[in-house]
């Protein structure tokens, strides 16, 4: 079976993608877990998939596998913090979890393996997401969808013949999630800019020297998922996920917390074409234009009523407490907009050079099977204005949003990003 080559440095010791992957866990299982006995964990889809299969050649093996936890193949299983209390109760003493499935599967079982003391191995079912190879899950508690720290599987296996059988939209998922790393970084040139959070080569090159190509083919699953890879390996060396995640994937967090069924990919591939607009819009201004229509910014009261309008459904954990903390007023506001100003057009060099267009972004997603409007994922104009307006309140991590709000443009450009999806 094919190993992957992993960078020095990683949780994760082993990767095998090839076709026939799956009859390679038993030998994972003894590898990397001896001794312990093989726990799969899956739901009623990914068990037909491969979790069957999986259990069959670990008993076959000589393994014992124990009994199976499964999630039901319908309704969809949602990321969410009590499934992790269920698994950890439910785990047999000394056995080692086996995530067999997509993004959902592993997060939940990543958890649990960590509150239970434990590494775990993961089975990729579909190149749907980059949390595969990440440190941290991204889950909801409290009502909040935030990364919950734990570490990324001590070995990973994904058999290609599996990932090419997987329902198409969770390719196409996996592809949007990929291209979000394209914003995602012109969001870190930008903090790297202004001197708030400088940019770690060594991390910069895992994902982004040969993001491009791997998107250049939407069919080619073997590249988006090595794509998709990289990127949780520079999650796990960062210890963050701001290699790759951005004001895309906060937006698409909002969604999620107001209820959105869209899979995660989906909701970050519109979050994707929206923040490349307000990008390209807020760029196109100069230095001398972006002081002329700033807004007046808002006094700390304001700003708190503002706060409120904007999260009084109530589903978005303590945004609130987070907003004002990192809401700046009087002289600190001030120095802001000069240090904005006087940064501005090496930003907008380094920013417009990074993002893939918007018209060639569109196309590809289109290629891809992603969709391209909002509407298509269920959302409607006001909520997709009003995601970026609370997508900027739910985190400490400073995006474009931050950026945008800070310079008094945010409004600006929420008005002129609306004429890039219209019908």
């Amino acid at each position: 079976m094919r190993r992957i080559s992993l960078p020095p440095g990683l949780e994760t010791e082993c990767f095998i993608l090839d076709s026939g992957a799956l009859a390679a866990v038993p030998g994972l299982c003894r590898e990397f877990f001896p001794g312990r006995r093989p726990w799969i964990v899956a739901d009623g889809n990914t068990w037909e998939a491969a979790g069957k299969g999986v259990f069959n050649s670990l008993r076959k093996a000589g393994l014992t596998p124990a009994e199976p936890y499964l999630f039901p193949a319908s309704p969809p299983l949602h990321a969410e913090n009590r499934h992790v209390d269920t698994l950890v109760a439910a785990m047999p003493p000394d056995a080692v979890p086996v995530a067999v499935g997509g993004g959902t599967v592993n997060d939940l079982v990543k958890r649990a393996a960590f509150v239970a003391g434990r590494r775990y191995l993961c089975v990729s079912t579909a190149a749907s997401v980059d949390g595969f190879t990440s440190s941290g899950a991204s889950l909801v508690k409290d009502g909040l969808k935030q990364t919950l720290p734990c570490p990324a599987p001590l070995a990973l296996a994904a058999d290609t013949d599996v990932l090419k059988a997987a329902p198409p939209e969770m390719a196409a998922a996996g592809y949007a999630d990929l291209a979000a790393k394209i914003p995602a970084g012109a969001d870190w040139l930008i903090v790297d800019a202004l001197g708030l959070e400088p940019i770690r080569p060594e991390v910069w090159q895992m994902v982004q020297p040969e993001l491009r190509d791997r998107l250049s083919e939407p069919a080619d699953l073997e590249k988006i998922f090595l794509g998709l890879a990289a990127t949780g390996y520079a999650m796990q060396l960062y210890r963050d996920s701001r290699p790759a995640s951005g004001a895309e994937h906060l937006v698409s967090h909002v969604w999620e917390m107001e209820g959105i069924e869209a899979s995660h990919g989906f909701k970050v591939g519109i979050g994707t074409l929206a923040v490349t607009a307000m990008m390209t819009e807020a760029f196109r201004l100069s230095a001398a234009e972006l002081h002329r229509v700033a807004s007046p910014p808002s006094g700390p009261e304001e700003r708190e009523r503002e706060i409120a309008a904007l999260l009084s459904r109530g589903v978005y954990g303590d945004a609130a407490g987070i907003a004002m903390k990192k809401f700046l007023s009087g002289n600190e506001l001030l120095e802001r907009r000069s240090l904005i100003a006087s940064k501005w057009e090496q930003m907008g060099e380094r920013v417009l050079r990074q993002l893939i267009p918007f018209n060639e972004m569109k196309r590809q997603f289109q290629r891809a099977g992603c969709p391209v409007h909002p509407a298509e994922i269920g959302l409607a104009r006001a909520d997709f204005r009003d995601g970026f307006r609370r997508a900027q309140l739910i985190r400490k991590r400073y995006t474009v949003l931050d950026l945008a709000y800070e310079a008094g443009i945010l409004e600006l450009l929420l008005d002129r990003m609306e004429p890039y999806f219209k019908e």
